[in-house]
């Protein structure tokens, strides 16, 4: 009998990225940056009023294979406003079997505010992916944050048959968790097609912030063409929609995220970077 034989091993590829922002004389300003592998900032923008900095991370490669780990800490002092989002989709490719890793953490002083807004995650079908974001808000910090994410590739006709997906986004006040969204799902699992579970529907996403009226919200999100829904959990407000395909959910989430915006008395700017 041969011997058998397996593949070489794909190398990973670790990186990491470190972030602090601060206040000074009204206006926004990285105050500290650390980044190790590919994992690099873009500077930072002033396109509002107000000093809000609107920072671009960016991820050359632009995807994750099995193995690989990017771990993203952000820090907002006391005061600051920033926005955080993404050159484009992030990707993960199908897997030799490893997990490949997105780890997101973010700490919000008292009077500062925070918008993390990364752009739509495609799971390709074949991938271990693992995503992870947690954010601690001091007593006065406000946030907006999402997640959106595709199983599959819908457009050219590829499902999520085979692979796994574990997500987890929470989010805690002076130690107390107000959100905790944990999952896993397999590729090819039954609940992807069963109208009890995600209904044919390739993609989905979440926005917990902590403001906006519930009402507004749900007009928001109503000529959404696939399931939405909007609660309240003490401190904050959920919105849940499925769709089409990731851009399609993103879409719903930004007309949230518009409702929000409404309710601290901001201006309904989207970052320039979504629209080239």
């Amino acid at each position: 009998m041969q011997p058998t034989s397996s593949a070489p091993t794909q190398p990973a590829w670790s990186a990491s990225l470190g972030l602090t922002l601060g206040d000074r004389a009204g206006r926004t300003r990285i105050r500290s940056l650390r980044h190790h592998g590919p994992l690099r900032i873009q500077r930072a923008f002033h396109p509002e009023g107000d000093g809000t900095a609107h920072v671009v991370v960016l991820h050359p490669p632009a995807g994750l294979v099995g193995g690989d780990r990017l771990d993203v800490e952000i820090d907002v002092e006391e005061g600051a406003r920033a926005l955080v989002t993404t050159t484009g989709a992030g990707k993960t490719y199908r897997s030799d079997g490893r997990q490949a890793e997105t780890l997101t953490s973010a700490r919000v002083s008292d009077g500062a505010y925070l918008e993390l807004v990364p752009q739509e995650t495609v799971v390709f079908d074949g991938a271990h992916a693992g995503l992870c974001t947690s954010v601690s808000l001091a007593a006065t910090a406000e946030l907006l944050a999402w997640e959106v994410i595709c199983l599959g590739r819908p457009a050219c006709g590829e499902r999520f048959d085979r692979g796994r997906l574990r997500c987890a986004l929470e989010v805690s006040r002076e130690g107390h968790l107000l959100f905790s969204e944990r999952g896993t799902v397999a590729g090819g699992d039954p609940a992807l097609d069963a109208p009890w579970g995600f209904g044919g529907l390739p993609a989905f996403g979440t926005l917990v912030a902590t403001a906006g009226a519930v009402d507004a919200l749900r007009v928001a999100v109503a000529d959404h063409a696939g399931p939405a829904a909007v609660t309240r959990l003490d401190d904050l407000r959920v919105v849940r929609v499925a769709g089409r395909d990731g851009v399609h959910v993103r879409a719903a989430l930004e007309r949230a995220r518009h409702a929000v915006r409404d309710a601290w008395r901001r201006p309904r700017l989207d970052p320039a970077i979504w629209r080239s």
